[in-house]
């Protein structure tokens, strides 16, 4: 996950994006993204979808590869569990593949990677790598949770925000909610545990922001975010930006989305003004339109995150 950066209205800035280096990016990013959206929500597959954002950002991606070993995993889960298995005991025998070692996984267990929790790395939230090296973080270990419960037709199952983290939640017939910590196990784990561990306002979590199952296309509005964090670090901050307004378009309550735009228009501010002038003054007439919209934009996203409860984390 790319830090958060906002701007002041003038000069000097006190938080900016580091210098990034611009690489060329697809000119169809934020077209694909967009047409990802367009799908209905009975069509956006969370596997396919997810493998797609990650070929936006690692084009060598070998999908077809990818899923044989998404289907493996989930084909192993469903013979353990047996014939018309309940939910719950197919949830069991998803952990098991998943965590413990053994023919099911190549005897390789997948594990929680402490020295990248967050995914920060390049690379790091695609399942590409965490498949490969079997060490994951907050976002691919509940992203692999999600995709291989859908493919076992696991009803019930939901991703949840919390500040830079994401866990998984199961509903049963009843209404009955039961949270799983992916990074310890996918064993079940309180509510106060995660507002103890990763603090969150009573504000951000009665305006939805936290703590709450997303809904399909909120979803996967977060597996997006992967492709805003790349064009961010890459310098692609004008694409950045229009990416993180789709998923907000689609998630309005997603706060990581709007403050990774907030990011990006920060990241055109100190390239094009901040960078060139050393004061508000000297920025050329002709430019000073944009240079001001660019600033009311960086203010408003961060500001539509901090209504629904956002707050930096340190």
């Amino acid at each position: 996950m790319v830090p958060s950066r906002r701007c002041l209205a003038a000069f000097p800035l006190t938080i900016l994006l580091e210098p990034a280096t611009a690489l060329a990016a697809s000119p169809g990013v934020v077209a694909t993204v967009k047409a990802i959206f367009a799908q209905p929500d009975e069509r956006l597959d969370y596997a396919r979808t997810k493998l797609a954002f990650d070929r936006i950002v690692a084009p060598a991606t070998n999908a077809i590869a990818i899923m044989a070993q998404l289907d493996a995993l989930a084909k192993a889960a469903t013979e353990i569990a047996g014939p018309g298995a309940p939910d719950l005991k197919k949830l069991a025998f998803l952990r098991h593949v998943i965590y413990d070692a053994g023919p099911w996984n190549g005897g390789r267990a997948f594990s929680y990677d402490l020295t990248d929790p967050l995914g920060q790395k390049p690379g790091n939230q695609q399942l590409a790598t965490y498949l490969t090296t079997r060490r994951g973080n907050c976002v691919s270990m509940p992203t692999l949770f999600l995709i291989l419960a859908e493919k076992m037709r696991i009803k019930g199952i939901a991703l949840v925000d919390a500040p830079l983290h994401l866990f998984i939640r199961y509903t049963d017939e009843t209404g009955k909610p039961l949270n799983l910590e992916t990074t310890n196990g996918a064993n079940p784990t309180r509510d106060a545990w995660y507002r103890e561990k990763l603090p969150m306002s009573d504000r951000a979590i009665a305006s939805g922001l936290y703590m709450r199952p997303l809904t399909r296309r909120e979803a996967i509005g977060d597996l997006a975010l992967g492709v805003v964090d790349d064009l961010i670090t890459k310098g692609h901050f004008e694409q950045a930006g229009e990416v993180a307004e789709v998923i907000v378009k689609n998630a309005p309550r997603n706060g990581h989305a709007m403050v990774k735009s907030g990011t990006a228009y920060a990241g055109l501010l100190q390239r094009d003004f901040i960078g060139k002038y050393a004061n508000p003054d000297l920025v050329p007439v002709a430019q000073r339109p944009r240079y001001l919209r660019l600033i009311e934009k960086n203010k408003a996203a961060f500001w539509s995150a901090e209504a629904l409860g956002w707050e930096p984390v340190e």
